[in-house]
């Protein structure tokens, strides 16, 4: 079964803005105080060639040693305040970002979480990973590091160029020459990367999907001999991720060279203009000196502002890709459902502009029925539990939970109601105890344990530390089995109405898949059962068997009426059991 692929949008300048607003207005308080003190630390740079160039001019006009020491010592007084004040406030600054990255993560995951499992799929494994990592990882990066350094280095601009003027207006004027050529320079830099950056994230994003995708149809991709259309597909992805970074380089080839000489031009200027200016008597020496120094120690914090902006141009892609998560719109869940008696009425389904996969298809699971759907592959079985899920919405037909459409019932009533357990079973870094109180926080270590016993889970009580044994890769990790029996152990917590089960015993082996099944029947006596069957040992000991075929009911029936019609359901079982018919 495949989704069509739908990527998830990408928010506009105005969204990005108003994202970063609310950042930052969350901590004013703190964003105000690490300001405060870039700007005193701005001060005392600047403060350090005007009072030098005084001193040149106090000598010239015959100042004391003891008054050139006293300004010179304050000169050192500078120094030390502007490292103290500068390292403060770079730690300070780091706190805020990371506190404001944090923030960002915990919005971003609570709004992805809340997304339709549907979006959520149609998005792709690709696009969604990339945001949720490297995405949020580059914004992260630019809200503690990048940030703050250009905050610091804009504060300096601003300062020194204040100073200059303070000390000679004439020569202030100089000082300003090239800022011109930098506000182009860096305007057409940033009008031109913005596009570059997104579709280089975008680029990114298809390599991420394409390798995913690859390595998840492993098998079926060695069954079918598809190796080299995959490794040309991951070819041509990898490609097209290039030939955006060549862009991006092609725009720095330009954009570096010009802020070199936009940076230097001031001081060229103030020195040879400023040195005539002082033969003729419109300023000083100690100014021209004081200037000129303003001028080079403008090298630290433009320079950084300016190769900042290929990292704010990647951050600002990567923001405009986070923040388009929340562009997407809430579901209208507002149906409440009566009890959990499931219905499928006339139900024709197809996945986005495809063809249709279910046709007129109606289907009535009884009230604690175990019914199990069987069928060839490609019949519609998994895409009935998708319905039944509320994962999707009927094209035509009506799909309900206690009279109520399930795709319109509150996703936290709908999961108390009905479980879905597929193959794909999601092992959680954390303790076993945790991974199992997910279904029932308030579930003891004594149901705990029979939730798993119920399972045939055995292994969990080999486990070193018991219930608090961390799992995950870098701990315990458990095998395909194991994992979904955990899975199955956190279905009996849960204790909802009505279970699916789509394949999720096919991990284990068949000797006790059976004894498994077994178990998991009797922990939800009472309960509405629907397993989704490719092996048939599970159809055997079924209240009732659906046959699909070509998206349509063929059969109802027990085990022995059905095979005592002689129909498909026959055919498929003794087909299973190797025996000709």
């Amino acid at each position: 079964m495949s989704v069509p692929s739908t990527r998830l949008p990408v928010a506009g300048r105005a969204e990005m803005m108003r994202a970063v607003k609310r950042l930052v207005l969350d901590d004013k308080a703190a964003f105000a105080g690490v300001v405060a003190l870039y700007v005193a630390a701005a001060g005392a740079s600047a403060a350090l060639p005007v009072m030098l160039g005084e001193v040149i001019d106090g000598i010239g006009t015959g100042w004391t040693a003891s008054r050139v020491d006293l300004v010179c010592a304050v000169i050192a007084g500078c120094v030390v305040a502007q490292l103290v004040l500068m390292r403060t406030g770079r730690r300070l600054g780091y706190r805020l970002g990371e506190r404001a990255a944090a923030r960002l993560r915990e919005s971003f995951i609570d709004r992805v979480l809340r997304l339709p499992l549907g979006t959520v799929e149609r998005a792709g494994t690709g696009d969604l990973a990339t945001r949720t990592s490297g995405d949020v990882g580059a914004v992260a990066e630019l809200l503690r590091k990048t940030g703050p350094e250009v905050a610091v280095a804009l504060i300096e601009v601003v300062v020194i160029t204040a100073a200059a003027f303070v000390v000679s207006p004439l020569l202030g004027l100089l000082f300003l020459v090239g800022a011109p050529a930098l506000v182009l320079a860096g305007r057409r830099y940033v009008r031109l990367a913005s596009p570059v950056f997104l579709k280089e994230r975008a680029a990114l994003s298809e390599i991420a999907e394409t390798l995913t995708a690859s390595a998840a149809g492993a098998q079926a991709v060695a069954a079918y001999r598809m190796q080299d259309e995959r490794r040309e597909a991951g070819y041509g992805r990898a490609a097209a991720h290039m030939k955006r970074l060549k862009g991006i380089v092609r725009l720095q080839t330009w954009f570096f060279p010009a802020t070199d000489l936009a940076f230097l031009t001031p001081a060229v200027v103030v020195t040879v203009v400023g040195g005539l200016w002082y033969m003729e008597g419109w300023v000083s020496v100690g100014e021209v000196v004081a200037v000129a120094m303003l001028t080079l120690r403008l090298d630290g914090p433009v320079f950084r502002s300016m190769m900042a902006l290929s990292e704010f141009q990647m951050g600002g892609a990567a923001m405009a890709r986070v923040e388009g998560v929340h562009l997407m719109p809430d579901e209208e869940r507002g149906a409440a459902s009566e009890g959990a008696e499931v219905r499928l009425d006339d139900v024709t389904f197809g996945y986005g502009d495809g063809p249709d996969v279910l046709h007129g298809l109606s289907l009535h699971p009884r009230r604690g029925e175990r019914l199990v759907v069987v069928g060839p592959s490609g019949a519609g079985k998994s895409t009935i539990a998708r319905l039944i899920a509320g994962i999707d919405r009927p094209r035509t037909g009506s799909v309900t939970l206690g009279g109520a459409a399930v795709a319109d019932v509150p996703l936290e009533e709908l999961r108390r109601k009905v479980i879905l357990v597929t193959q794909e079973h999601y092992i959680f870094t954390a303790t076993l105890r945790d991974n199992l109180n997910l279904a029932s926080p308030e579930a003891d270590d004594e149901q705990l344990r029979r939730a798993l016993g119920m399972v045939d889970a055995r292994w969990a009580a080999d486990l070193p530390d018991g219930l608090d044994t961390m799992l995950g890769e870098e701990f315990h990790e458990l095998n395909l089995a194991e994992a979904q029996q955990l899975a199955l152990a956190r279905v009996i917590l849960a204790d909802p109405d009505v279970v699916i089960l789509d394949e999720a015993t096919a991990g284990i082996d068949p000797g006790s898949a059976g004894s498994v099944e077994a178990s998991l029947a009797a922990a939800l006596h009472g309960r509405t059962v629907i397993a989704i069957a490719h092996q048939l040992q599970a159809a055997e000991a079924a209240d009732r068997i659906a046959v699909v075929r070509e998206g349509r009911i063929a059969e109802e029936g027990t085990h022995e009426e059905l095979l005592a019609a002689e129909g498909v359901y026959a055919g498929l079982w003794w087909a299973w059991k190797g025996v000709a018919a």
